[in-house]
């Protein structure tokens, strides 16, 4: 039930509940809490999140993620607010199904407002900067677990001023295993899905172990258990509450 969310969450549709590590070098440099809800009317998922970042600088960034996809795992509206001092934006990404379009509006603190329409393939995700609806394109389409399998990912780059339209980059993930393995995450043992993501630039063919990003996957709602990169960053999670579970 928060205000900057496009509606009042109920209590009793929520299903998940978590929270993510952010850490470098072992020191932790973020923090984000997260809730996922179900509308049972319509079959859509609704990931809530917000994180404290502490920026290089010293200042604290606040970031809320509020991401609906359909039944299908499309998004359907995405709003990312940025408050750090005296600056905010509000960033909201709205898909029109009878175009096959999304409305992109950006505002920030001064008052400046630019609006997009920006036209999608049919499969297709916004990043933000939150984990936890970081990787639910996977359950947008079927997944080849034995090949390359390529994301159409909708990026923007706008801070606290307008810059340009968001575009659309594409990614590329496998699976770094067919099974499900034993991870221990502070001392709970989970089942998790290795993926490895790659940009769509990578050279296969000239390099043995290309740079990307691994990424172990949960069971729940596409939620990752962690996402670890090669410079030393990682997100791990917290704490992960499936709360369809009977007690």
């Amino acid at each position: 039930m928060e205000q900057w969310t496009t509606k009042v969450y109920r209590k009793e549709d929520k299903i998940y509940r978590g929270a993510f590590a952010y850490i470098r070098n072992e020191g932790s440099y973020a923090e984000e809490n997260f809730d996922v809800y179900k509308d049972k009317r319509d079959q859509s998922y609704h990931y809530v999140s917000q994180a404290i970042v502490k920026v290089t600088t010293g200042e604290v960034l606040n970031l809320h993620v509020e991401y609906i996809v359909n039944k299908d795992y499309i998004p359907q509206m995405v709003v990312i607010e940025k408050i750090m001092g005296k600056e905010s934006t509000r960033e909201t990404y709205e898909y029109l199904p009878r175009k096959n379009h999304l409305v992109y509006k950006f505002i920030n603190s001064k008052g400046e407002e630019h609006t997009e329409e920006i036209s999608t393939a049919p499969k297709y995700h916004i990043a933000t900067p939150t984990a936890a609806s970081s990787m639910l394109f996977l359950r947008s389409k079927k997944f080849d677990a034995n090949g390359k399998n390529s994301f159409n990912i909708l990026v923007g780059k706008n801070l606290w001023e307008y810059k340009e339209a968001p575009i659309f980059k594409s990614v590329i993930l496998e699976r770094a295993s067919l099974t499900a393995e034993k991870m221990n995450i502070d001392g709970q043992n989970v089942q998790a899905t290795q993926y490895k993501m790659f940009d769509d630039a990578t050279d296969f063919k000239g390099a043995k172990d290309p740079q990307h990003i691994k990424i172990f996957l949960s069971q729940h709602g596409a939620i990752p258990y962690m996402v670890r990169t090669d410079d030393g960053t990682k997100i791990q999670i917290k704490y992960l509450n499936d709360l369809t579970e009977k007690e």
